[in-house]
């Protein structure tokens, strides 16, 4: 029965047990075993004694039905009414435990951001970014003992899924009240990141760093092409013969594989990456090994240097690099910074090229622009920690921290911060035609996950460390998909196929 009904039914017996007692003195209907005789010198009526153990029955049933209150209200499950009100009350005094992926530059960045709008202290445990050379994968420092002891922790998309296998990471809190304090956001996630901090059909996370690569295309290469919303990758690959070292894609240590998946989700509509049922890798198929193909191929014709996606942004808009696949990220030199600005007015920015026109996979579908996107997996997610002892502070924080009033120089400072709700973005400075596009690519829902594993970071090193060597001319696309599969196979059974199923399976929303 729940606690409100019984408490009623409770309310109701007090008020029923009064009438009677009230009833009863009023008539003087006494017992013969009642204390009521009173003696001359007593000074007390039959009517005041009636009066006293009336009063005397109400307090003793009132204390009961408080302490009944108070056991039911102990032993029923919180709701949602509950955490908005606890939300309300926040302690300053005691220091709010947070694990920042990143440097300690950010973290302090951070504290100072933070202690000019609120007097929460910070504890701040810095842990490095998962390093993606598969030499070192497994020696890196873990962020798992870390975050059993926050209440907030930062972390690369990459490492949702283990973050919720080990059970370090709550659901997110419903409560996204407008009027919770100065420190929130109004606005509601778009449809691509809340689907994208989705895992086990749960909003998990809050996105701190929600760039998507767009292609950009200058006005050089804009003479030599329709309209960039057309382009093909064939096309770019001509686009990249024709103007030498002049035409990029991410290909640095760290984002050729992410570019790579980045391919696979504009021109194929099969399944993403793993078998469902038996989670078998699919590299090794025709239309997998063919995108590997084609940017290997457009990659010949590349720059010299391999590039991150903030480079090639910044090197399109300054007129380096005549097209290209990127987003901006955070300037170093404001020099630089306002330049940019300036000359990426003038820069096309589209979504990633379309399949050749009449080309078909394995099945006889015809491949075109998907509409599929995907996150980068280095991009930078808030989580409420599993251990959280402060629930409303922490969670106020987490709503500051992705996009809050007062959050806006984190988003000058911090590299990889880019969220669709902060007020003021590193691209509203630097990105020109960008921060349009942006807008509109989060509106699409059809997103997919990074590889989001129980160790997924070491899943990401083997496919970054294949596909470059791909790139470099060191392997065939076909020995690079095949090493891929195997090297993810071997992954599999070390961590349990069955635990790898399921969270493939709940990354994917099935369960």
């Amino acid at each position: 029965m729940p606690a409100k009904t019984r408490l009623a039914k409770h309310s109701a017996k007090i008020e029923s047990a009064d009438r009677d007692a009230s009833h009863s003195a009023s008539l003087g209907n006494r017992q013969p075993n009642q204390a009521c005789e009173i003696s001359p010198s007593g000074g007390l009526s039959e009517t005041d004694l009636g009066r006293r153990s009336v009063w005397q029955r109400r307090q003793w049933l009132a204390w009961t039905s408080v302490a009944g209150a108070a056991v039911l209200t102990g032993c029923r499950e919180t709701s949602k009414s509950d955490e908005s009100e606890s939300n309300t009350t926040v302690r300053t005094d005691v220091p709010l435990r947070v694990v920042w992926t990143g440097t300690d530059a950010d973290a302090e960045t951070l504290r100072r951001t933070w202690q000019s709008i609120s007097e929460q202290p910070l504890k701040i445990t810095v842990i490095t970014p998962p390093n993606t050379s598969s030499e070192t994968a497994e020696d890196q420092p873990a962020i798992w003992d870390a975050a059993a002891k926050a209440e907030v922790i930062a972390y690369p998309l990459s490492q949702l899924g283990e973050m919720v296998s080990r059970e370090l990471i709550m659901p997110s809190l419903q409560s996204e009240s407008s009027e919770d304090s100065g420190t929130s956001t109004t606005k509601s996630d778009p449809p691509a990141v809340r689907v994208a901090m989705t895992f086990s059909q749960e909003p998990r996370a809050k996105c701190l760093g929600g760039s998507l690569p767009a292609l950009m295309v200058g006005e050089k290469a804009a003479t030599k092409v329709s309209t960039s919303a057309a382009i093909t990758w064939g096309d770019l690959e001509q686009l990249a013969a024709e103007f030498p070292g002049q035409v990029a894609e991410p290909t640095a240590e760290g984002w050729a594989g992410v570019s790579y998946l980045w391919r696979l989700a504009s021109v194929l509509s099969a399944t993403w990456l793993f078998d469902r049922n038996t989670l078998e890798p699919l590299l090794t198929q025709p239309e997998y090994v063919d995108v590997l193909r084609q940017m290997a191929a457009t990659a010949k014709h590349g720059p010299e240097s391999s590039m991150t996606p903030g480079e090639i942004f910044r090197d399109v808009g300054s007129g380096k690099l005549v097209a290209g696949l990127g987003f901006p990220q955070v300037a170093t030199d404001q020099t630089d910074a306002e330049d940019e600005a300036t000359l990426t007015s003038n820069v096309q920015v589209a979504a990633f090229p379309i399949a050749e026109s009449g080309v078909v996979d394995a099945d006889g579908v015809a491949l075109a622009r998907t509409g599929r996107v995907v996150l980068a997996p280095q991009t930078l997610v808030g989580s409420l920690a599993a251990s959280c002892r402060q629930t409303a502070a922490a969670n106020q924080f987490l709503k500051w921290l992705a996009g809050g009033q007062g959050s806006e120089p984190l988003y000058r400072s911090i590299p990889g911060l880019q969220h669709p709700t902060a007020s003021s973005s590193i691209d509203d400075a630097t990105g020109g035609n960008y921060q349009p596009w942006l807008r509109t690519a989060w509106q699409n829902p059809n997103v997919m996950p990074p590889l989001n594993l129980v160790g997924g970071d070491r899943y990401l090193a083997v496919l970054d460390s294949e596909v470059r060597q791909c790139l470099t001319g060191d392997k065939t696309p076909e020995d690079a998909c095949a090493a891929i599969s195997k090297s993810w196979s071997d992954l599999h059974n070390e961590f349990g196929v069955k635990k790898q199923k399921r969270s493939w399976q709940q990354a994917l929303g099935l369960l």
